[in-house]
């Protein structure tokens, strides 16, 4: 096994720590933003800003983490952030049960109330990671925690397409070919689902690699096939290969517990 040789940004959603950090390819924190309330989704934008969601609020930083926007709410919890193509910021709101997206100022252009079932406890689990599936947002892909599932929708309400999955899902990635890639939280597992719902891979961190199971929240995909993914509950980014490989692992809980969404970057 190679040293994890990448540089990364990791939302460290972790009371002890509650921060966003940027880690340098030496394992070192090259810069870091402290967070009002836990952070969880972050996206890396075209001109090096960082948009991060945290519990009360949804940041943009600009390149040296100082804070260039804010979007607040006094109802826990924003589970999701994701700046579309026109500038607008799609967000998933779970105190309002809803998919909103909002312009610049803060002022709602879209919104989704999204459907809870009775027995979701506590309220905030109806989803995790939203993700447009086009430039503008029409075709949102949402990650179904509760109802374990993954979802298509568009902003009539409609559901295009779902897909049971094996656990509760945490992030979800379309892949050019058609098929799904998501993380199944406390199961351990990383899933590939295809179009209809069957499963074309199937990576479980115990079963392949005897690592012990954690809680695999946020995944980020290689050009040539690699996978790196955070392990929340073992304090650790885990690189491996399509052949499931572990090819890496970044352990060093001075810098970095509890990681959620992370961002492979350059340095």
């Amino acid at each position: 096994m190679r040293r994890f040789a990448h540089a990364f940004v990791v939302a460290e959603h972790d009371k002890r720590h509650q921060r966003v950090i940027h880690v340098d390819g030496r394992g070192r924190i090259a810069r870091q933003y402290d967070c009002d309330s836990l952070p969880l989704d972050l996206q890396l934008l075209h001109n090096g800003h960082l948009l991060v969601n945290m519990g009360m609020a949804i940041v943009e930083l600009d390149a040296q983490f100082r804070e260039v926007w804010r979007h607040r709410t006094t109802k826990l919890a924003f589970f999701s952030c994701q700046k579309l193509a026109n500038g607008r910021v799609l967000l998933g709101d779970t105190g309002e049960a809803r998919i909103v997206e909002v312009d610049p100022d803060g002022r709602i252009v879209r919104a989704l109330p999204f459907p809870v079932p009775a027995d979701c406890s506590p309220h905030y689990n109806m989803f995790r990671l939203i993700r447009p599936l086009d430039g503008l947002g029409d075709r949102l892909l949402v990650a179904c925690f509760h109802d374990r599932k993954l979802a298509e929708f568009s902003w009539d309400g409609r559901i295009h397409w779902q897909a049971p999955v094996e656990g509760t899902p945490y992030m979800a990635i379309r892949l050019p070919s058609g098929n799904t890639l998501v993380s199944l939280g406390p199961t351990g597992r990383i899933v590939e689902i295809d179009p209809r719902g069957g499963v074309a891979w199937r990576y479980d961190m115990w079963d392949d690699n005897r690592l012990e199971r954690g809680w695999i929240s946020g995944i980020s995909l290689l050009p040539d096939g690699r996978i790196v993914y955070s392990d929340s509950r073992h304090d650790r980014l885990v690189e491996i290969s399509r052949e499931k490989e572990i090819l890496g692992i970044f352990q060093d809980r001075d810098v970095l517990l509890h990681p959620s969404t992370h961002i492979l970057v350059e340095n």
